[in-house]
């Protein structure tokens, strides 16, 4: 009997991508796609698949780990693994710690994305290697923290926007590329300054880019 795979996405191309790599395995069949949390939801809890694939950036300003979150208190039996183009390791981090068992990325190889569905369906995690030596910087960080990281009072939507900052995007293009308004960046960005302490946009920036140095810094060093 095959395994049945939902996937949860709003980029048609790589779903379309991903419902004929399912296609093509002679034990995994795709029962259905939705690109928002309330259908994706209301669709698993009638079909109970196996599996369901993530994409962290959904339409409706929603993030796919929101959607773990839920489903990992609801449906605790079906495996989830989260696919992304963000390779930050402290999104891989936090999908962990919500209940994914695998995280892969959309630039990984069809060859990795099977081996990630059929590993994670036998009940173990999947990770690259390039993640295992990310989440290891990330862990080993954790351990020598005697105090709470700022950072992780962060929702992860206002992670995303941090760690755009801290790759010196303006406004208009972290905007752009999480499909939002610029007023709506400039409200998370207001957040995330309260939840750091900052009053200046300056000094934002130049935190998010020395956090961003850190973290690249500490993975290079651990690895």
């Amino acid at each position: 009997m095959k395994k049945q795979v939902y996937i949860v996405g709003d980029h048609p191309l790589v779903v379309d991508a991903l419902q004929n790599l399912i296609a093509k395995s002679e034990d995994l069949e795709c029962i259905g796609s939705a690109d928002n949390i309330e259908k994706s939801f209301n669709d698993i809890e009638k079909l109970q698949p196996s599996l369901v694939l993530i994409d962290i950036q959904l339409k409706q300003n929603q993030n796919g780990l929101q959607l773990l979150k839920r489903l990992r208190t609801t449906f605790p039996n079906i495996a989830v693994i989260i696919i992304s183009m963000l390779t930050d390791d402290t999104f891989v981090d936090r999908a962990f710690k919500l209940g994914a068992m695998g995280y892969v990325f959309k630039e990984d190889t069809t060859t990795q994305i099977v081996e990630a569905i059929h590993t994670v369906l036998k009940g173990d995690y999947f990770v690259s290697s390039s993640q295992a030596t990310r989440l290891l910087g990330h862990l080993y960080r954790a351990s020598q923290k005697d105090e709470k990281d700022p950072i992780d009072r962060l929702s992860n939507r206002e992670l995303e926007v941090f760690l755009m900052i801290g790759e010196g995007m303006p406004v208009k293009e972290i905007a752009a590329n999480m499909g939002l308004a610029p007023s709506t960046i400039e409200t998370l960005r207001s957040r995330i300054k309260s939840k750091l302490s900052i009053t200046e946009n300056e000094k934002l920036i130049r935190v998010a880019v020395e956090w961003k140095y850190t973290q690249a810094k500490t993975d290079i060093v651990v690895s």
